[in-house]
This record gives structure tokens, sequence and C-alpha cells, in this order.
């Protein structure tokens, strides 16, 4: 896999061959690692398990949770790590994250509402600062990103378009943020929508028609997809800002790229909880 930015873009290439070529992808986001309330044990498993499918990582924002710096109205102590309870506290969490995700194939990292809030109050950048100890590509709060497929033995290059957006607004506890497939799928042209931010995860595949170059009526899949938190629900009253936040859905989504066995060999997409 080679991941590199091409223009307004992240270009991300595999090359494949075979009749049973397949490649898992981990799509991430709100882990808020440094918070107490990180499910740590959760998290470390999805990353061996990426580990063990030679699954690269994408992370789309909220990967800290960054309260605890001064005047941040959010704060509260009991949320802090002991480990992170010290003067450089941002310096000390982008530290302990570099730790962890430095040892996985972590390819892309983009701000959340958490890591721009710090940005904006305290003008340190805990995206790019984690971005450049690991290696990782750093994106922007929202943008597109190519996945291309090559086959080693030549012939037609394949690709999916991923459009990726931390997300907004607040926990939408009927809808479940669901209704966002209506606007995006209008608004943006891509074959994968991910999104995060609301602590609710799921999958909603929308079948589009067209008409192709030769005036054939085909049909396209978009899925759409908005990925769970690793962090627990506050206790009641700790966090007035998660006040009216149902329990959330915890983990990540992994995606599947695959070729059918047409003549045509069309590549095919699916996404699985993890």
């Amino acid at each position: 896999m080679n991941i590199t930015k091409k223009g307004d873009i992240h270009e991300v290439t595999f090359e494949y061959s075979g009749e049973n070529w397949n490649q898992w992808v981990l799509l991430m986001t709100d882990e808020h690692y440094d918070s107490a309330l990180c499910d740590r044990s959760l998290l470390r498993r999805h990353h061996e398990e990426a580990k063990a499918k030679n699954a690269p990582i994408f992370k789309f924002g909220d990967i800290f949770d960054c309260m605890g710096g001064k005047y941040d109205p959010r704060t509260h102590k009991g949320d802090i790590r002991p480990e992170h309870n010290v003067k450089d506290y941002f310096d000390a969490i982008v530290r302990d994250a570099a730790n962890f995700y430095g040892k996985y194939d972590v390819a892309f990292i983009s701000p959340g509402n958490h890591e721009e809030n710090v940005l904006n109050r305290h003008e340190t950048d805990l995206i790019g600062n984690l971005a450049r100890a690991i290696g990782a590509e750093r994106g922007d709060y929202s943008g597109y990103i190519r996945f291309s497929f090559v086959a080693k033995s030549g012939g037609r290059k394949r690709h999916a378009d991923m459009y990726y957006d931390h997300g907004m607004g607040g926990n939408s506890p009927v809808t479940k943020g669901v209704i966002s497939t209506n606007r995006r799928g209008v608004n943006y042209d891509a074959d994968i929508f991910i999104s995060g931010h609301n602590h609710n995860r799921w999958t909603v595949e929308v079948i589009r028609e067209y008409v192709n170059k030769v005036g054939a009526i085909k049909s396209k899949q978009q899925l759409h997809i908005n990925s769970g938190t690793y962090q627990d629900k506050p206790s009641a009253g700790r966090d007035r800002f998660a006040s009216g936040f149902g329990q959330p859905n915890k983990g990540g989504v992994w995606l599947n790229f695959h070729f059918d066995g047409t003549e045509d060999r069309n590549l095919c997409i699916k996404a699985v909880n993890a």
C-alpha cells in the first residue's frame, strides 16, 4: 500500500493479483485515547486485529479527548489519566498516543471537534504532531480519499472514492444521524461516506441508478458509514456536555475490497462492524 497527497485529495494505492484477492481497511473515529473512560482493551484488540489482517488504519477525528487543558470549560479532573496530569499536558498525551499507535499501520489521521477546539484555544496541532510522530498522513476535518487498485499484471486501474467528515451537531437520539445520508448523497459524489462524532455506529447502503457512456442503465452502490466510539458514557452529572446521550455504540468499521468473478471483475465493497 502507498498513500500520497495528490492535488486536493489523498490517494491510497493497492496492487492486486489472483482470483481471491481482497483487502481489509479499518475505519475509526472517536477513540478519546487519553480519556480515563476510553476502553483501551477494545481499542488494543481492534488494532491487533488490523495487524493480523494486514489492514491499514484510517482515523477521522477525536482520537484525543484533550479536555484537560487550562481554560477548557469541559474539564473534569476525574477524566484525566494520572500520567497525563503534568505541566506539559498536551505534549504528554501526544507522546503517550505515539507510543501506542506507532506499533500499528496507521496510514491516515484527521481532526475532530475535540482537536479543533485545542487548535483554536491553544494554537497547538495535536493531530499534526501525532501524524509526524508515527509517520501517518494528516488530513483536514473533511475531505476525500481515493482508493486505487492496480493489477500486478497490468490492465485497467480501478478506484473507489471516499468522502470523510468527522461530523457535527448533537447526538441525534431518534435518527442516530442516519438522515445525513440524504444530504451527503446529493452534495458529494463518492462511493463511500464515513463520519462519526455522535457515538452511534451504523451502515446504510444506497443504490443509485445512472446511465453509462454507451447509454446503458446501470446501478451504483453507495456505502454510508458512521463509526462508533471507544469511550464509555460519563456517569450522570459528570459531563453536562454529554447530557441526553444514550449508551454509545463502541467500535470502528471494517471495509473490505475485493473483485467479483465476472468477466469484468467488478470492484466490490462491503462494510462490517469491528
